[in-house]
């Protein structure tokens, strides 16, 4: 694997920020009235400085370690297995029609299906920490 885990566990930290921002914006399209402050208060109008930062990594990202991390996101949503890590790099590249940053903040808990895929890629013995 091109990336090194402690950059792959970042973005997993960031990504989680994100998704729970995600959550508090479903929420506030039916809020208790009693909430309304409080969800405004979390929210930063039209942009969003946690995903512009999670989407200037991975726009800085080469195009391998994107797919990489596209790779990732499959084998944690259960589409591969750790073990199928290059398989999945190779139909993310032959997929591959969007950004991918863009792909991934479109996807829902990407927090937590890099951080099951990471994990299931250490565990079947592919991830290479260089």
């Amino acid at each position: 694997m091109n990336m090194a885990e402690k950059s792959v566990r970042s973005l997993i930290f960031r990504a989680r920020a994100y998704d729970s921002k995600e959550q508090i914006d479903d929420f506030q399209s039916d809020p208790d009235s009693s909430e309304v402050d409080f969800v405004e208060s979390m929210l930063t109008g039209d942009r969003d400085p946690i995903r512009d930062e999670i989407k200037n990594w991975i726009d800085c990202l080469d195009e391998e370690s994107q797919v990489e991390l596209v790779a990732l996101y499959w084998i944690g949503r259960g589409d591969f297995d750790g073990s199928e890590f290059i398989a999945a790099v190779r139909e993310a590249l032959a997929r591959r029609s969007s950004p991918t940053a863009e792909y991934l903040l479109g996807a829902p808990m990407l927090g937590d299906y890099l951080e099951t895929g990471l994990d299931a890629v250490i565990e079947a013995g592919v991830f290479d920490d260089a």
